[in-house]
Formats: C-alpha cells, structure tokens, sequence
C-alpha cells in the first residue's frame, strides 16, 4: 500500500483520468437503469395499482385486453376466494375544444370502464362517483393544462366529459388513463342507442377457482409480459447495461495494465535486490 500512495501522488493525472472515466460510465449506467425503469413502470403503472392477483380474458383475445368481449355470464361462470371486478378498455384521442388549437390538443390515452364500486378505482379517489360523462383522469393531463372542472372531447365524436378528480400514476402502455363508468365506456366504445353488455377483463384480487372454458387466466406479471413492446424494451435496456459493465471492466484493465508495463524496469530492480513476488504484487494493488 505504501508503494501504491506513493505512485497515486506521484501520477495524478493519469489515476484522475481512470476516476473520471469509471465516473462518466457509472452515471450512464445509472442514467439507463432510471430510464429503462421508468419506461417500464409507464407501461404498468395503471396495472401494478390495480394491486390485483389474476387478469382473465376470452382465449380467442390472443392476449389483447382490447380484443377480449365479454359479458355477464362469463363474469358469473369465474369462481374466486378473493374479490372480482369488471374492467373495460379502449384507447381514445382526447382534445380540449376550448383550446385555440384543437388539432395540437389532441393526447392519446386509454380509457377505462369499471363499475363505480370497484376495487379498481384508484384508492384516493374512491369517495368521488362516476356518473354519467364524469371521469377521473390521470395527473399527466396536468400537463396539459387540463384541471378539476375542465371540459374535453373526443376526436371523431361529439361527446364531451368532464374532469372531477386526477390520480396518481396511472398510466397504461406510457399512455394517461381515464377512468369511467362501465356504461359511460360502454356508450362510448359501440356508439349505439342499445348498447351491448360488455367488457374486456375480469380483475381478480385472489385465486380463481372455476372459469368458463373460452376464457383464459394469467397472473398480473403474466399480463404485463404480454404488452407490446414490453419484454423487448426491457430486454434491451437489460442488454445494454450488462455490456456497459463488461466495457467499464475492460477499460480499467486496460489502465491498470498499462500502469503496470510501465513500472517494469522498477520491478526488475526490486527483484535483483530480493524482494519477493507476493511483496511487489502486494504493493502494486
């Protein structure tokens, strides 16, 4: 160690260099662990609150909760030791027709259709009531300008609904949810006078226990494997982390290697006076 101090005051520059570079590739690994877990939890975050155990959808959905129909005997036909719930869902392109644009108000988000009671409402905002066009929205629409009170619209409809309360983190494939009654969703998604009962998902906070046989269960971590994109985005940023270690171990073996080419002569000076191997080695590091 005393041979180590000795070289660390006597060549600065080069052990600042080594410092600043592991710095430099820390922070982006850092940088990538927060955005690659950031980007993930947009994906779910809607989901993770949801704090359920068990998503059911129709088999012929191919893992699509957006292509999954359902009805009220399929909800009666699961069986459960816990608690079940309705969910609905369907993408949407809001705008705010008070904006002077209308066209650059336009944001994507998802909407979703649960019975005023359910366990799915976001458990801040369980005393408000969904009724008629009333939604909670999710606190990215904040950004928007958007806030209690406000009134948007929908593109290619001429229905408007009106903002009573904002969540926290609930977003959907990176996308704002708002939530709705089941009927209000249902209006909304058919567009008909006689709208049809259903719904895309049975939420079940539990195990279930009997099914029909055309529907299929997942656990919620199954689900949010089948997103689009999901497993791929995380992969990704997984592989690129992995390799930015790998890099920084190269390049400081690289230095050190370097350092130690350099001192050579020194070792061989230390050696003619009878140092021992295991000594010199123990100094160096």
């Amino acid at each position: 160690m005393f041979l180590a101090f000795k070289e660390l005051k006597y060549s600065k520059a080069k052990f600042a260099l080594i410092i600043a570079v592991v710095i430099l590739i820390s922070y982006l690994v850092f940088f990538l662990t927060s955005l690659a877990n950031g980007l993930a939890s947009s994906y779910t975050n809607a989901i993770k609150k949801w704090e359920s155990d068990q998503v059911i959808l129709t088999v012929d959905s191919n893992d699509s909760m957006m292509m999954s129909y359902m009805n009220q005997e399929h909800f009666d036909s699961v069986e459960t030791n816990g608690i079940k719930a309705k969910l609905a869902l369907f993408p949407a392109v809001i705008n705010n027709p008070s904006s002077d644009n209308v066209l650059d108000s336009r944001v994507d988000v998802y909407f979703l259709g649960i019975e005023d009671d359910s366990f799915i409402k976001p458990s801040e905002l369980r005393d408000l009531k969904l009724q008629g066009n009333q939604v909670i929205v999710d606190e990215e629409l904040k950004k928007e300008g958007y806030k209690i009170g406000d009134i948007f619209g929908i593109t290619g409809s001429k229905d408007q609904y009106e903002i009573i309360g904002f969540s926290s983190k609930t977003t959907y494939q990176t996308a704002p949810v708002i939530f709705m009654s089941l009927d209000t969703w249902q209006k909304y998604r058919y567009g008909t006078a006689n709208t049809p009962d259903l719904f895309s998902a049975i939420i079940i906070k539990g195990e279930s226990k009997d099914m029909s046989l055309d529907l299929i269960s997942y656990t919620t971590d199954e689900y949010i494997s089948t997103l689009p994109g999901y497993n791929a985005q995380v992969l990704t940023f997984s592989v690129m982390i992995v390799f930015l270690i790998i890099i920084t171990a190269f390049v400081l073996g690289i230095f050190i290697y370097v350092l130690t080419i350099q001192k050579t002569s020194m070792f061989g000076v230390m050696k003619a006076q009878g140092i021992s191997n295991w000594y010199i080695g123990g100094s160096v590091i």
